[in-house]
């Protein structure tokens, strides 16, 4: 609970030593396996930082690598039964490929790198897609597709189990998604993570993990984790590349990029810039019916037009130094920054049944610049020849918006004559620093069984300034602040134990979390400041039971919190139009969320999956109506309890060489509860909905240089936040065409082919009676080029990363 004081309450950093001592038992694991071996010249002497490369057996896909040590000796573990291909490189020297067959734990005979003049080369070109499913997550191959070069955004829109609707990103119903990038946390606010992704190509992405089970490492923040897995730099030397992607729906927009990357014995060093140029025009409709006891005293009939121009740099550098001795150092930097940004409201409202207005008129108008900059440092080191390592690291991010805002209104009487104005001008700024710090510790218990713990420290300070003026305050309902200051800090002291196992046909994961926060809220309008603190505990726990090829057994448990976002709890109101509003709450209350499935697979093509979600205090921006006052308020809420149950429904397969499918259909039950605001009185919402997605990836010509991608999605009506949606959908159409002996490839795409997708959802329960009509650029036309030159056959190894609080900036 909140607690309001006369005077701050001083925030407690206090040290909570039993949070690093949790441990959840844990027992089980399904089979893999490690090779080991050496690396050796034609002189039978060792070879040290050599390049060992683990390729499947029916496409040469790069599956997994490893570096030879001082003694020329590697190792490979995680290996699930089946037949490979294995070959090692340094500079422009490579050994002969060897077949293996892995069905326990294999030492290989020495291999031996050969003149250049003898090398044999893998090329690979055109490899499909592949879903593979693993026991806390589900793994999406992409390399080498039509989707290639699309950007990663697009390619989102695309992965099983995952919905894009609009810009609102969702893993099995639930909103609250966090995304990794290499395995580390990328915190950024909505809007920025949609910018960075964006303007990041494709063509660096080997696969996209969508992780159902988050493990207990990671912040309790998220009940989905989203991981893109880039290109790793297997051979040392350079490679660059430059693209650019054309985009037209109602308006033109582009991104223009180059990527660099470099690799020696002990540095890797990738560099990343791309520019983007975004127009988009949205369109809305709302109608409001404004009651009175039941009956229906004025309408309320506007039309909007939402013009945005913006323009935005993304530069990123990471560079990873082999200390040797088995550490490794790394620094990365990340900045997005968007100069200016204008937005243009146009809104013509239409009232009937009034007694003075006919119609108002109002034209908004903003302009916003913005930076969100961020530092991390990275130490890991290897304690030992067992597996066991210590990770470091620290993080710092600084993030600034400033807008201006100019907001005219013009009023019409009963004979459409002009009747006066009423305009006013705003300008709001926020400020935010991130400090984080985390040690993990991961160590091995015999050869089957791995621990980690960690503990993690994160601080928060966040500071927002409002100001408005010219507005007629003598508007009936009214009452803006006109001039604030918002402070906000939070302090995070987090400590983890999960344990990995694997005993014959099992595999099993499972962890505890445990997370004290304590939070302060100061505004300086009454004095009135809140205070809360509070200690939660997160178990996880997944399990996949596989007793032979044909049959997959799987369940997992996730516990998990969500924090409200720092600009939903700023108190402060920003007027959209003379009748509208955007409100945060400073009461915001943290959500938390339970998801339990099980589920079955058969021969990796036929999956059935049950599921049951149950989720309190859920976040959201909730469009009431204030029929007194005649005013449509946008506030951020919490939901009292939201569940659902149901059934998913996966058809996964290979149907011929050049065709493999994706199918997915989910049906469920919803139920959402809330208060209204107001009346105090409970609503609940109950509907039955589904909806069917399919992705089907196609491969032409005998070198397999062209592919295509055809992706279909309907989802029936839904229950969102204090809203019904009517059903929608979409029909995606992608190609690519790769050609320079794979140096240069070139894709053409159609968006929503047949303009499905637009949003229109309905409010109607108590004193609330309204419509919404949501009209974007769906169909989209696109039209990419990219250029690969250096030694255009090593990987990339570009990252990015991000730490747990980012994502409420």
């Amino acid at each position: 609970m909140f607690r309001f004081e006369d005077e701050p309450k001083p925030l407690r950093k206090k040290f909570c030593p039993f949070l690093i001592c949790l441990f959840f038992t844990v027992c089980g694991y399904s089979q893999s396996f490690s090779v080991l071996g050496t690396v050796e010249d034609e002189e039978q002497q060792p070879v040290a930082y050599a390049n060992i490369l683990l390729m499947s057996a029916i496409d040469s896909t790069v599956i997994d690598g490893a570096s030879s040590k001082e003694n020329g000796d590697f190792a490979i573990g995680g290996i699930a039964k089946g037949d490979y291909l294995l070959k090692a490189t340094y500079m422009d020297r490579s050994s002969a490929t060897l077949t293996i067959q892995v069905t326990n734990d294999l030492k290989i005979p020495a291999l031996v790198l050969q003149a250049a003049s003898e090398l044999e080369e893998v090329v690979v070109t055109g490899n499909k897609p592949r879903l593979e499913r693993k026991v806390d997550r589900l793994v999406y191959n992409i390399e080498n597709t039509a989707l290639s070069d699309s950007e990663v955004w697009e390619v989102l829109k695309r992965t099983p189990a995952v919905t894009i609707v609009g810009d609102n990103l969702s893993v099995k119903g639930s909103s609250n998604v966090g995304i990794l990038i290499n395995g580390k946390k990328v915190h950024l606010p909505k809007s920025d993570i949609i910018n960075l992704l964006s303007g990041t190509s494709a063509s660096s992405v080997e696969s996209i993990e969508v992780i159902t089970a988050p493990p207990a490492k990671y912040s309790a923040e998220d009940s989905a984790l989203i991981n893109i897995i880039m290109k790793k730099n297997l051979v040392p030397g350079y490679n660059g590349t430059v693209y650019n992607r054309y985009v037209q729906g109602v308006l033109p927009k582009h991104t223009l990029g180059t990527e660099h990357y470099f690799k020696s014995k002990r540095t890797n060093l990738s560099l990343t810039y791309n520019f983007g140029h975004d127009r988009t025009v949205v369109k809305y409709n709302d109608i409001t019916n404004f009651l009175d006891g039941g009956e229906t005293t004025s309408i309320y009939d506007a039309e909007q037009i939402n013009l945005r121009k913006g323009k935005r740099h993304n530069l990123s550098a990471f560079l990873d130094y082999d200390l040797g001795e088995n550490k490794t150092l790394s620094l990365s930097a990340i900045t997005i920054w968007q100069p200016k940004v204008m937005r243009y409201y146009d809104t013509d409202t239409n009232i009937e049944l009034d007694s003075l207005y006919s119609r108002f008129d109002s034209y908004n108008i903003s302009q916003t610049e913005q930076i969100n900059t961020s530092y991390y440092v990275d130490y890991e080191q290897n304690l030992g020849d067992n597996g066991a390592s210590l990770m470091l690291n620290g993080h710092y991010t600084f993030y600034d918006t400033s807008k201006g805002q100019s907001l005219n209104n013009s009023f019409y009487d009963l004979d459409n004559e002009y009747a006066g104005s009423n305009d006013f001008f705003l300008n709001t700024e926020q400020y935010i620093n991130l400090y984080s710090f985390q040690a993990d510790v991961s160590a091995p218990i015999g050869e089957t069984i791995k621990v980690d713990v960690g503990a993690r420290y994160a601080d928060i300070s966040s500071k927002n300034i409002v100001l408005q003026q010219g507005f007629d305050m003598e508007t009936p309902g009214i009452d803006p602040t006109l001039a604030g200051t918002f402070g906000y800090d939070e302090f995070t002291w987090a400590g983890y134990t999960s344990v990995d196992a694997e005993w014959g046909d099992w595999h099993l994961k499972s962890g505890i979390r445990g997370e004290y926060t304590e939070t302060r809220g100061t505004w300086n309008q009454g004095n009135e400041n809140s205070s809360n603190d509070y200690l939660k505990f997160f178990p996880s726990f997944s399990a996949r039971y596989t007793p032979n090829n044909d049959h997959d057994f799987n369940a997992y448990y996730v516990r998990r919190i969500s924090r409200p976002r720092y600009s939903n709890i700023n108190p402060f109101q920003i007027f959209q139009s003379n009748f509208s509003t955007i409100e945060g709450n400073p009461n915001l209350l943290p959500a938390t969320d339970c998801y339990t499935a099980i589920g079955y697979t058969f021969k990796d093509t036929y999956t059935v999956e049950l599921f049951y979600k149950n989720e309190f205090n859920g976040l959201g921006q909730f469009a009431f109506q204030d029929n007194q006052y005649r005013w449509l308020r946008f506030i951020s809420f919490n939901m009292d309890r939201e569940y659902a149950y149901g059934i998913d429904l996966i058809y996964n397969k290979e149907i011929t060489k050049f065709w493999d499918s994706y199918f997915l259909a989910s049906f469920y039950n919803q139920n959402l509860q809330f208060t209204n605001l107001n009346s105090n009185l409970l609503v609940e919402n109950e509907l039955f909905t589904w909806f069917a997605r399919t992705s089907n990836n196609f491969t032409f010509l005998s070198d397999r240089s062209l592919t295509a991608n055809l992706s279909v999605m309907y989802r029936a009506p839904l229950l969102l936040e204090n809203a019904r949606f009517d059903g929608f959908g979409y029909v995606n159409l992608n190609f690519r065409k790769t050609f320079w002996n794979n140096a240069a490839s070139i894709s053409i795409g159609l968006d929503d082919i047949f303009n499905q997708g637009n949003l229109y959802s309905v409010r109607n329960y108590l004193n609330q009676n309204g419509t919404s009509r949501q009209i974007t650029e769906n169909r989209l036309f696109t039209l990419g080029f990219r250029y690969r030159f250096g030694n255009v056959k090593i990987r990339s190894n570009k990252k990015d990363k991000d730490v747990d609080e980012r994502d409420r900036l």
